[in-house]
């Protein structure tokens, strides 16, 4: 599971132990929350429950093997020593690398830190140490009994991610998307024509929101798509608004098909278990926490739903409520028959994790992973940014604001997690600073005033070359501080290399601008100097998104020259003229 690991480390220094609910099926891909690129480095060894057995064992009970979880940085061990058939759940920290690993092995009741290598053959896994010989692995993975205890286990550990949407933008529709056609989502079809999905949703004010309260925009969908995402491609659609129950009718007026009149209630806050059909003689139908509704007819097409979303928001309003939805669950239903084609409890993410990468489409928007649990609260203790917390598990931040760092101090000399070139520290710097800031008081400070070099800030993926993922950023650059660009660099190169270069966003004079595949700048759009500009680039293969300040930039696709990106840069300037400065904050990725 992708848990951040500044929880892990918060869970450790306070007792508070906590396990992975890695939810995952057979190797048919029928579960959901594969490695979206978080913030867990890729293992051969994870998405499995093994049971290692040797000579010196950990004591087995007659009910439930005790099993272990790699999932690249912590190993979760759950055993029902104590009680037989309820796991207790122990994480600590562990590595590996190009087949060798170091983890805490359980054995007469104790436990011994161990080096070995190992090697995973057609499923099957054997760890061979020095201090106890081969152990072989079992992966129990479909065993039911072992997966119920597991999830027990975690459920009792108050372990529970959620996917928050929200609609913050008047230009855009907060939305997870699923689209089975997408190879990475794991669906084991591309459409389905009768079917129906589970999900569990609670439609709230959002707290933290600064929008204004009004009754424009504040819509929550579950909508049916067939063959495209536009009106004439809805199969049908259940609409909550504070508090009411709708449905899309097969009313039309100007193309659109109508919103019915209020169907029912909920209450604001509450969990609702929603399930929704349809296919079934050209119609669709739900149910909400026991209440069914329908069956309606379909509403504008009666074609095979290709793309399921769930939608806070509109396109031109923003709104104050939110959105929570769990367990959500696609079936494909032929000759009475269900069969689960999708799942995703959202457990296998970071806190924080912006779900618009697989296996979620991109044009997914404000859709991100929320922790409820107590695990990552210790009272009040915010990320310190990259130390070693009092249990000994490394601190990786998932999103920098460099509040923690002192000011003045060189960003490699406040987190060792970033490394510079070309900064000497007089000329070229890369300090903390407290003059301006998007969030809180410090922000990076850049200076490029030296006329034969520039410097550049790198900050590694932790699990190396990612396929996809996202990194998200703020730039400010100053009137007077602009001379020559300054930019934000996907490669594989720590020094910004144009020759390991997998893509960058660039800050013109007066635009932003996308690398593209033929290495040239072109225009995104235009911003505004003395003012926060906020970038997220995602990616998938070299299909890149960019979004600046709530603006999708979509189709783009990567110069690529070497391949998947290992590393982010931040740098300005050019190695020729003096006086520029920049800006930068809230540092964000599940790749770091």
């Amino acid at each position: 599971m992708k848990v951040s690991k500044s929880a892990i480390a918060v869970a450790l220094s306070t007792g508070l132990l906590f396990g992975c609910d890695f939810d995952v099926g057979s190797e048919n891909g029928s579960s959901g929350g594969g490695d979206t690129g978080g913030s867990t480095p890729s293992s051969a060894l994870s998405g499995a429950y093994w049971e290692l057995a040797g000579a010196s064992s950990s004591t087995q009970s007659v009910d439930l093997p005790n099993i272990y979880v790699f999932d690249g940085t912590n190993q979760t061990y759950y055993d029902d020593d104590a009680t037989p058939g309820e796991y207790k759940i122990t994480v600590t920290p562990y590595t590996e690398s190009d087949g060798d690993i170091t983890f805490t092995y359980y054995h007469d009741g104790s436990s011994t830190e161990v080096d070995g290598s190992y090697t995973l053959t057609d499923g099957a896994l054997v760890v061979s140490t020095a201090a106890f010989g081969d152990l072989s692995g079992t992966n129990q993975i479909d065993n039911a009994d072992i997966k119920a205890a597991v999830e027990k286990a975690n459920a009792d550990a108050g372990f529970n991610n959620v996917v928050q949407i929200i609609d913050t933008k008047t230009d855009d529709t907060g939305e997870l998307r699923l689209k089975l056609s997408d190879g990475s989502t794991g669906a084991l079809v591309d459409s389905i024509a009768q079917g129906k999905i589970t999900i569990d949703l609670t439609y709230q004010k959002h707290e933290d929101t600064t929008e204004a309260e009004d009754t424009n925009g504040n819509n929550a969908y579950i909508s049916l798509y067939g063959t495209g995402t536009s009106n004439s491609n809805l199969y049908g659609e259940l609409v909550l608004n504070d508090g009411e129950v709708f449905y899309r009718s097969n009313t039309v007026v100007d193309g659109k098909p109508q919103l019915s009149d209020s169907i029912g209630t909920y209450t604001l806050g509450e969990t609702l278990e929603v399930e929704l059909e349809w296919g079934e003689n050209d119609q669709y139908s739900f149910n909400i926490n026991g209440t069914s509704y329908g069956p309606f007819g379909y509403a504008m097409e009666n074609a095979a739903v290709q793309v399921i979303a769930i939608k806070m928001g509109d396109n031109s309003n923003t709104t104050h409520f939110e959105l929570l939805a769990d367990n959500f669950k696609v079936y494909n239903i032929e000759d009475g028959a269900e069969e689960l084609v999708f799942e995703d409890n959202f457990d296998s993410y970071a806190d924080g994790h912006n779900l618009s990468a697989d296996p979620y489409n991109s044009n997914s928007n404000e859709a991100t992973v929320q922790n409820q649990a107590g695990a990552a609260d210790d009272g009040g203790s915010e990320d310190d940014g990259g130390s070693e917390d009092d249990g000994g598990a490394e601190e990786v931040v998932i999103a920098d604001d460099f509040e923690s760092y002192t000011v003045g101090d060189q960003i490699d000399t406040a987190n060792s997690a970033y490394s510079v070139a070309g900064v000497d520290g007089s000329t070229i710097l890369a300090n903390i600073s407290n003059t301006i800031a998007n969030s809180g008081s410090n922000s990076l400070y850049m200076e490029d005033n030296s006329d034969s070099g520039k410097g550049t800030v790198a900050r590694e993926f932790s699990a190396g070359a990612a396929n996809s993922g996202s990194v998200s950023t703020s730039v400010y650059i100053p009137t007077d501080g602009y001379v020559k660009s300054s930019y934000l660099y996907l490669g594989t190169s720590a020094t910004g290399s144009s020759s390991s270069r997998f893509t960058e966003v660039v800050f013109g004079s007066s635009s932003v601008k996308f690398r593209n595949e033929s290495g040239s700048q072109v225009d995104l759009q235009d911003y505004e100097r003395d003012t926060w500009v906020d970038v997220t680039i995602a990616w998938s293969g070299t299909d890149v998104t960019v979004t600046v300040d709530g603006t999708e930039h979509t189709n783009l696709v990567a110069e690529n020259d070497t391949g998947a990106p290992t590393t982010f840069v931040m740098y300005n300037g050019d190695t020729s003229s003096v006086g520029t400065y920049t800006y930068f904050d809230d540092l964000s990725s599940d790749l770091f």
